[in-house]
Parts: structure tokens; C-alpha cells; sequence
């Protein structure tokens, strides 16, 4: 109903092959044609109910079912038809057969709790150990984030905690190419996550589909899967090793028949699992009678582009849409420029009567957005991100403005008890001040975020304090637990006295006060001290007109925070980022030319003034992972220039998918910002051969008229 299949959907959906794998293009059609073969299926016979359609989120689950629909089927019967998530379904199964449902915790938030308590328990057994490790163990949120990032990874890569005989953590790590301490917090967050044997104390995201193929690879126990003839799959390209064990004991269970769809020129999720070698080189190894078809016509976009996407990729694409997408490359002389340049684009775009909402800015890398953010501000439009955080709300510019506070002791400078809260949690990071797990949730951060006052106490009684052997020996307990240890030490002292044993009371009330007393802290902790200290003094000590960017760049040098950057991110990506973010953010204060304490107070209404231009309509800023799977009438694609995107030190097939990922997302305009200088220009760019393409594509356009 309402469509008329293409030859190459007709093959599909009719293949008499018992594994049918669909090559597709972006924009061809994938969801419709695993439609149309589920359809085929029940018009041969086939009870719905004996049909599951596995996918790898919820939305692309419901839009499956819903294209049934679309296409026809009735509506009754189409919801006998199990479109649902893999992680759903190994949800289900799991506790049909464990008879308990955990706590499932949705976010990194939820998680970070865990993996605090986890790292306090680390920290205590490797202080008492002869000869402490050195070990990489995350306490603030970026790190925590990053390290679940990580062993998400390792899960999908069906990495399990145990070690093999004879085998050493050491081993272990290196083998997967992760520091020791990465490994050894996996593996006890793990132990703590199974529980007593019950059933597990918590679940998050995929850690369903872990524990259901880990039950089944091990074959120790009968795991009741459900029995299905016909499995689906949408968006092949996401496969990692966890889901595909899952699959292949579902195919042998039913014996059933399989068609996944998938492009495979879209693996970018290396964050969840997804591997290019995986997918080319074990996906589908020892199956029988499989047929590869393929699904080459797009109707997202136009000719230009399907002639540009398969010069690109070296792969055949035909249009199905007879539009001139408008295809065009804009030259630009600096990141100013290039910002500048995408902001003006969207103004036209909106002059023509475009739709802000319809419009997205594409970035390979978050750091990219502060000059476009400020120009956006700056022409008052509205943009909202995903993917990533506005760059005001980034752990390494939240620090920049923390010590700029501190340096104008003005600490209204930085708006709201949250962001204050963020503040303070930046520069214990960014210092990398060991204050253990617990501390970092304490009242006493919370309040003084709450009262701007105390920031100064902050300053003089935390960071800028030389750290003492009591402060070491307290670090893992919370206030709470401090003042209760100190009142059971004075109780002792009283009862000691009271029993004629002063003498006694006193040799413990020397040794506490020598405690105090004691410097007890690591050469990194004394150095970024004396850093903080040194950066401070020289920005009290500048003229109140002194330009804020030349007193920022003398401030991150004096930090060496490009050099902190690699000591505490793991990846060298993420270091780099980090760096260029940090650029970014002195560019901006450039631009402005201000004193510090007036680009203290323009960042506080750039904030207010963001808020509100969002709320009139708002452009997207969004990276290119958070841009897979979707489409915009117009896209702008800036900073397209070598060691940017393709980024430096990253894998380069990887990279030339997520250029392809960010190209295809359009349906109307799309706009390449490229150096002005030829040499720079990205060699995606060049592979598309965009001149050839538009003339190609505007003479296959004017053919069809």
C-alpha cells in the first residue's frame, strides 16, 4: 500500500536464502525493505508471533513496526509482530530465567555512585599493600564517565573479569591495550555489580545483552530463548560481538530464517562495540546458503549527492528522489572565518523561509563548536546541542572560569548553585587533587556552590593547603564519618584522662597534631599547587586593563594544562580536544578584547542570553555520532581541513565513515566548509569530487524533467 518496491526490494523481500544480508546505502530505504520482507513472510504463512525484528534502539524499533503499517499491514497483525531492542529482549530473558528484575540505572549518574565506592575500596587495599601500585582510578565525573565509556566497550568486545590460569591483571591489560587500573576497577565493579549469586544487583545499558551472551557462550546452563522462524535486524552495521552470539544462538534455536539490513560504510560506534575488522572479517563466518543483496537507491537525497557519496566510498548509489540537492563547497580563511561563514548560511537559510529546527551543524569534534557558539550568540540565534556540551559547561573551561573567579574574587561571576557545584568539581579535577571517592559527593562542595562566599575558603583551605598526612589518612571518609571518628578520638582522650592515664591521652594528642602537621602529598600534588599558586598571583598582579586573553594564555601555560590534559584522560583523543577547546576559549576572549573581569561578566550573559534565544527556536550543533540515524533539509559541514577531520592520530577507515555518516544526513543543502588553501583541504572533500558530481547530477536531474 502506497509504494511501489524496487527490483532490488523485491529481491529482498522474495530471496529464498536462509540468511540474507542486505547492503544498503544511507537513505535507501532499509527500514521499508525489512518491512516488506516481514510482510512476504506473513503473506507466506509465517504466524507474526513466530517473527521478532531485533534493533538496536527503541525509536527504531517502533518505527519498524509502524512501517508495517505504512506499507500495509493490518494493523492487528502487525503488533503480533516483536519489534524490540536486543537488550530488551535479553532483559526478558533474563528474568523469565533468573525470577528477579534488578535495579536497572539509566545513566552514567546513577552509575557513578558505584564506581566511587568501588574506587574507594581500591584505593584503601592498595594503601595497604607493601608496595602501592600506581594506578589509574577515576573519582570526578569526566574520568568516571570515561572509564564507563570504556568498559562498555569491553563488554561488547565480550571481555569477561575473570582471568585465565596463570594469568596476571598486568597481562590482562595489556592485552587489551588499557592501563592496569582500568582493568582491575572493570573487574571488581563487575564482581560487586553479580551480587551474592541471587541475581545481579544492578543493570545499565547492554549489560543485559553481556550477561545473556556470557550465559550462552558458556553453555553451563540451559537458558530458555524464546523460538522464533524469521529474525530481523536493522542497522547491521552496529553488531559487536555481544549482540552477534545473542543472534546466532537465536537463529540455531528456531533454526531460522535471517535478512539484515545495514550499511556498512556507517561503523562509527566503536564506543558501543561496533568494529569495521569485526563486521568484514567474522560476521556471518560458517553460515550456509547466505545471499548479500544490495539496496543502492537513496531517496533522502537528490543526484548530486548519490553521485558524491559514491565517489567518495567507491560504491555504486542511485537516487530514487529526482531533486538537485544543492551540493557546494565554501571557502574559509581561519576557524573565525569559518564560523562566521555558518552563521551567515543560516541566516539565509532562514531568509528563504528554511526552519531553524530543520538545519544542523555538523562537528567532527566538540571543541569545534566555541567559535560557531559565539557567533551564533552574536547573531542572535538559537542552537541547542547533542553529543556534546556547550562549550561554557566543559570541565576544562569551568576550571579556566573557576580560577578567573578566584583571581577577581568575584564569584557571582559564574550563575546558579549547579554550575558553581560543576566549578568546584572541574579544579579539584584539573588539580588533580586526591580527595577520595566520597568527599566528592559531600555537603561541603554543595555548600559552598550555594554560598559564593566560602569559594575563597575553597581556594586557601583545599587547593592552595599542602596536603598532610591526616588529610591522606581522611580522605576516603565523609564528613559525616570525619566528625564522628573525631568525636570517638576525644571521647578516648576524656576516658584515658579520666583513668589516670594522661600521660597516654597526650602521646595521642601529639601524634594526631603531628598528623596535622605533616606534609604528606606526591610531587604531582605539590606541583599543581605551587602552579595554581604561581597562576594566581600573576593575574592579581596584572593591570585591572590587561587584555584577558593574553592573561589566559600565560595562566594555561603556567598550569602546563596541556600536559595535565594527558596525564588524566586516558584517551590521547580526548587530551587533544581538550587542548584545542582550551585554545578555542582564549580565541573567543581575543575576539572580544576585554579585561578579564569584563569577559567574566560577558560569559555570565552569554549564558542568560543563550537560554533565552533557545527558547524562540533553535539550529542543531551536534556531532556526527549524534547525527547518525538522522536528516535535516539543510546541514553545514565546517572545518573541513586535514588533522581535523580526517582527525590526527585516528583510525583513517573510521574516520571516512563518519564523513560519510555526516554528508548523508541531507536532504536539500548541503554546505563544506574548506580551507582556502588547496593543500588543507580534507581529502574526504577531494574524494568526493563535488565538480563532477553537480554537473553529473544537475544534467540526470534535467533528463527526468
Amino acid at each position: 500500500m502506497g509504494i511501489a518496491p524496487t527490483d532490488e526490494q523485491i529481491a529482498i523481500q522474495t530471496s529464498r536464502a536462509r540468511h540474507v544480508i542486505a547492503m544498503a546505502n544511507a537513505g535507501a530505504a532499509k527500514t521499508t525493505t525489512l518491512a516488506l520482507r516481514i510482510a512476504e513472510s506473513i503473506t507466506r504463512g509465517v504466524w507474526p508471533e513466530s517473527i521478532v525484528a531485533l534493533t538496536f534502539s527503541s525509536e527504531a524499533a517502533r518505527v519498524l513496526q509502524a512501517r508495517l503499517i505504512e506499507i500495509g499491514v493490518d494493523a492487528k497483525v502487525a503488533r503480533r509482530v516483536r519489534c524490540v531492542t536486543f537488550d530488551a529482549l535479553a532483559q526478558q530473558v533474563l528474568n523469565d530465567f533468573e525470577g528477579v528484575q534488578p535495579p536497572f540505572l539509566a545513566s552514567n549518574e546513577a552509575l557513578a555512585p558505584h564506581v566511587r565506592a568501588t574506587v574507594a575500596r581500591l584505593q584503601l587495599e592498595n594503601a595497604q599493600r607493601r608496595s602501592p601500585r600506581e594506578l589509574w582510578l577515576p573519582e570526578h565525573n569526566d574520568l568516571i564517565f570515561e572509564f564507563l565509556t570504556l568498559a562498555r566497550q569491553i563488554k561488547a568486545r565480550m571481555v569477561r573479569p575473570e582471568l585465565d590460569d596463570g594469568e596476571t591483571i598486568e597481562e590482562r591489560a595489556e592485552l587489551l591495550g588499557i592501563p592496569e587500573g582500568v582493568f582491575l576497577l572493570y573487574r571488581h565493579l563487575e564482581r560487586e555489580r553479580a551480587g551474592d549469586g541471587v541475581g545481579p544487583r544492578w543493570r545499565t545499558e547492554f549489560d543485559a545483552t553481556y550477561d545473556l551472551a556470557c550465559l550462552l557462550q558458556a553453555g553451563e546452563v540451559q537458558v530458555p530463548l524464546p523460538e522464533y522462524r524469521i529474525v530481523i535486524v536493522d542497522e547491521l552495521q552496529d553488531m559487536n560481538p555481544a549482540t552477534y552470539v545473542v543472534l546466532e544462538h537465536l537463529l540455531a534455536r528456531g533454526k531460522a530464517f535471517f535478512t539484515g539490513a545495514g550499511d556498512f560504510d556507517q561503523v562509527i560506534h566503536r564506543w558501543a562495540g561496533a568494529d569495521v575488522n569485526f563486521i568484514r572479517s567474522q560476521f556471518g563466518q560458517g553460515w550456509r546458503n547466505v545471499e548479500s543483496l544490495p539496496l543502492t537507491r537513496t531517496y533522502r537525497h537528490g543526484p548530486v549527492m548519490a553521485l558524491a557519496t559514491a565517489a567518495l566510498k567507491n560504491k555504486a548509489v542511485v537516487s530514487g528522489r529526482p531533486h538537485e540537492t544543492r551540493l557546494r563547497l565554501v571557502p574559509y580563511a581561519d576557524p573565525r572565518d569559518a564560523a562566521d561563514k555558518v552563521v551567515a548560511d543560516i541566516l539565509d537559510w532562514k531568509h528563504r523561509g528554511g526552519q531553524l529546527d530543520a538545519c544542523a551543524v555538523v562537528l567532527r569534534a566538540p571543541y569545534q563548536s566555541i567559535h560557531i557558539e559565539n557567533a551564533l550568540l552574536e547573531a542572535g540565534i538559537g542552537w541547542r546541542v547533542e553529543g556534546l556540551e556547550s562549550y561554557l559547561l566543559r570541565s576544562e573551561i569551568l576550571m579556566l572560569r573557576g580560577i578567573i573567579a578566584f583571581a577577581l574574587e568575584d564569584y557571582e561571576s559564574i550563575p546558579g548553585v549547579d554550575k558553581r557545584l560543576k566549578v568546584l568539581h572541574a579544579l579539584l579535577l584539573w588539580q588533580q587533587f586526591d580527595w577520595g571517592a566520597r568527599r566528592l559527593e559531600d555537603s561541603a562542595l554543595k555548600t559552598a556552590a550555594a554560598q559564593p562566599e566560602l569559594f575563597d575558603a575553597f581556594l586557601k583551605g583545599l587547593l592552595l593547603k599542602p596536603q598532610t598526612r591526616a588529610d591522606k589518612q581522611a580522605r576516603h571518609l565523609s564528613d559525616d564519618e570525619a566528625a564522628e571518628a573525631d568525636a570517638r578520638f576525644l571521647e578516648k582522650i576524656n576516658a584515658l584522662r579520666q583513668s589516670g592515664r594522661g600521660e597516654e591521652a597526650n602521646t595521642l594528642l601529639n601524634l594526631r597534631r603531628a598528623d596535622a602537621e605533616t606534609i604528606d602529598e606526591s610531587s604531582a600534588q605539590r606541583n599543581a599547587r605551587l602552579r595554581l599558586e604561581q597562576a594566581l598571583a600573576m593575574l592579581r598582579a596584572a593591570p585591572a586593563d590587561a587584555p584577558a586573553h593574553a592573561l589566559l594564555e600565560r595562566a594555561v601555560d603556567m598550569l602546563q594544562l596541556r600536559r595535565v590534559a594527558r596525564d588524566i584522560f586516558i584517551a590521547p583523543s580526548r587530551a587533544l580536544m581538550v587542548t584545542r577547546s582550551i585554545e578555542g576559549f582564549i580565541d573567543a576572549s581575543r575576539r572580544r578584547n576585554l579585561s578579564l573581569h569584563d569577559f567574566a561578566h560577558w560569559l555570565r550573559k552569554a549564558e542568560v542570553r543563550e537560554a533565552r534565544l533557545r527558547a524562540a527556536g533553535a539550529v542543531l550543533l551536534c556531532t556526527v555520532e549524534a547525527a547518525k540515524g538522522q536528516e535535516f533539509q539543510a546541514v553545514m559541514l565546517p572545518y573541513l581541513e586535514a588533522g581535523a577531520f580526517p582527525m590526527a592520530g585516528c583510525d583513517r577507515a573510521e574516520e571516512s565513515n563518519r564523513f560519510y555518516v555526516a554528508i548523508t544526513r541531507v536532504r536539500d543543502e548541503l554546505s563544506l566548509y574548506v580551507p582556502a588553501a588547496a593543500e588543507r583541504v580534507s581529502p574526504f572533500v577531494e574524494a568526493m569530487q563535488v565538480g563532477k558530481a553537480v554537473a553529473r547530477g544537475r544534467l540526470q536531474v534535467d533528463a527526468h524533467f
